[in-house]
């Protein structure tokens, strides 16, 4: 992602580096905030491991995971390290588990919503501006990728951490909804990360040989644009 954007041949320098500055700001908030709250969630719930472990914070050295950080800059999905949480604490054990579960994701949709609505005013905003300096324009230019890279990129981790595969928040969920020792749970905690290997595998051979093998980007995208489709209707675009 970040050697695409630099790549770009069809925007000038200045330009690409204001792309470039708005996608790692874009993913910072993206993924430190959901990680963010998940701790606070569990810590309304009773559980003050996150706060113990100095994870109620926006400093992303605490949030990041080397693997997860590469796949964000370069495929513009990745993930942190997960915010420790230890459900024996929760005042309500199915209530913390849920709750904790959905508190990335549902801040995820929060930023994408905030973001989409951003990116159309700043659209509106540039219809408007008959002049500017170039760097009145390289300002706008800046905060109109911020919130069209903050759009995409907090939707893309709505539907990859929707994913029922351990440790993914959707996996959690399952978990929170199923019997000890399920056969599921078992496979998942056993499996998941191969999993994992395989999905990114595919896209790799999809991206080398044009074969539609890439099931985890297709899966993003129907989510993308089923996403992008309500926020059109919501605000009036299209």
């Amino acid at each position: 992602m970040v050697v695409s954007i630099l790549r770009d041949s069809s925007y000038t320098w200045p330009e690409r580096v204001m792309m470039l500055l708005a996608f790692l700001v874009a993913i910072y908030f993206a993924i430190v905030l959901h990680e963010v709250a998940h701790g606070l969630v569990a810590l309304w719930n009773g559980d003050p491991t996150a706060k113990y472990n100095r994870r109620l914070t926006l400093n992303p050295v605490r949030h990041i995971d080397p693997i997860g950080a590469v796949m964000m800059l370069c495929v513009g999905i990745g993930w942190a390290k997960p915010v420790p949480v230890d459900p024996r604490n929760f005042k309500n054990f199915k209530r913390g588990m849920v709750t904790v579960s959905l508190a990335g994701v549902c801040t995820n949709l929060i930023l994408a919503f905030v973001s989409f609505g951003m990116y159309v005013a700043m659209g509106a905003i540039a219809r408007n501006v008959q002049q500017t300096s170039q760097a009145g324009y390289l300002v706008l230019f800046l905060f109109t990728y911020l919130f069209l890279y903050s759009t995409v990129l907090n939707i893309s981790l709505i539907a990859f951490n929707l994913l029922p595969i351990a440790p993914l928040d959707g996996f959690r969920l399952v978990e929170s909804f199923t019997r000890p020792n399920n056969g599921y749970v078992r496979f998942m905690y056993r499996y998941g990360r191969y999993i994992f290997l395989v999905l990114i595998a595919l896209g790799v051979l999809a991206d080398a040989t044009g074969l539609p093998c890439d099931v985890l980007g297709m899966y993003i995208s129907a989510v993308q644009r089923g996403i992008l489709t309500l926020f059109n209707l919501i605000f009036g675009v299209g």
